[in-house]
């Protein structure tokens, strides 16, 4: 699955390059546009469905414009940036500091603008009726390294003696590296036996069709398939109230410690490119719309303001002016 995924990806950016004589490359044409310009992005599958959102739109207002938008996970995402392949890279977790140090050092900046927030969800199969809950001390036990848990029964004594299959994203996805980290702490390893995706729609299907299944993945991926999947409330602590992801708990951070904001990190130099400007001003306008179209909270009035900031201090956006109004082909 893997080199399939890869060799689209590859597909895509070669089509995209060719038509643009190059990646950005080629004369200018009407407004400062290339003929055929292109802008490549790729990085987390979940903030994949934001982008997307946001191609389908801008496709609308700029369709002279080619959008590649890919996911490869978030680690997939940065290590094709720092290869110099993409604009810009979609993430669910923060870029880490050895990224951060790589791309100064090779003098390939980026900029930060936070895009959305998502609550990472324990989804079930629908035959099982009797998990309801996990505390945070329950998952660490399930999760862990050398984990000796096998069945319902092992996490708590009233539960039926079946066995648990679980699914979770592959070791390049920041959703993986978010759950490892906020579960299990920093510098931990999750179990083997784990049955792992690079494509959430993979672990979709397989809990839903595995009455054993438990899996995790990103809130929007749950809620577009509520009617062949469960999910679960996590409880904190020992005098926490289990708390379910849902719009509401993800906005008020009640759901947690899997509540997480979501970003796109984009190329400073990129964003100097006519199209990628377009691009960046149709995205940043009309951020809210897309979250929530992706299936995510949107980014709160104060993250929209530091957003729009942060686009201040880069190069001249687009033709300014009015925002750019969302189009929906």
């Amino acid at each position: 699955m893997r080199f399939y995924r890869m060799t689209l990806s590859a597909v895509g950016l070669g089509l995209a390059c060719a038509v643009g004589g190059g990646c950005g490359g080629g004369g200018e044409g009407v407004d400062g546009l290339t003929p055929s310009a292109s802008i490549i992005i790729d990085g987390s599958s979940t903030v994949f469905r934001i982008s997307k959102a946001a191609q389908e739109g801008f496709s609308a207002v700029e369709p002279e414009v080619t959008v590649v938008v890919d996911n490869h996970g978030t680690g997939g995402g940065f290590g094709r940036y720092l290869q110099g392949e993409v604009d810009i890279v979609d993430a669910s977790r923060d870029a880490k500091p050895d990224e951060e140090a790589k791309s100064k050092s090779q003098g390939i900046e980026w900029t930060r603008f936070l895009v959305g927030y998502d609550g990472i969800t324990l989804a079930i199969n629908p035959k099982n009726t009797f998990v309801k809950s996990l505390t945070v001390e329950q998952l660490k036990k399930l999760w862990a390294a050398g984990s000796t848990i096998k069945t319902w029964k092992d996490l708590d004594p009233s539960w039926p003696d079946q066995k648990i299959v679980l699914y979770s994203p592959d070791n390049d996805s920041g959703t993986f590296e978010f759950f490892v980290e906020a579960i299990l702490g920093k510098g931990t390893h999750q179990r083997d036996g784990v049955q792992q995706s690079s494509d959430d729609n993979i672990l979709v299907n397989g809990v839903a069709s595995d009455p054993d299944g438990l899996g995790y993945f990103g809130y929007a991926y749950y809620a577009s398939n509520k009617d062949r999947l469960g999910c679960l409330a996590v409880q904190a602590g020992p005098d926490a109230k289990p708390v379910a992801p849902n719009p509401e708990s993800i906005a008020d951070k009640s759901y947690t410690p899997l509540s997480r904001p979501l970003y796109i990190f984009v190329k400073n130099s990129a964003s100097r490119r006519p199209e990628v400007a377009k691009f960046l001003k149709y995205y940043l306008d009309n951020v809210e719309t897309l979250a929530q179209k992706g299936g995510y909270d949107p980014p709160t009035p104060e993250d929209v303001a530091a957003d729009r900031q942060a686009l201040a201090k880069l190069a001249p956006q687009g033709d300014g002016g009015e925002p750019t109004p969302a189009k929906t082909p």
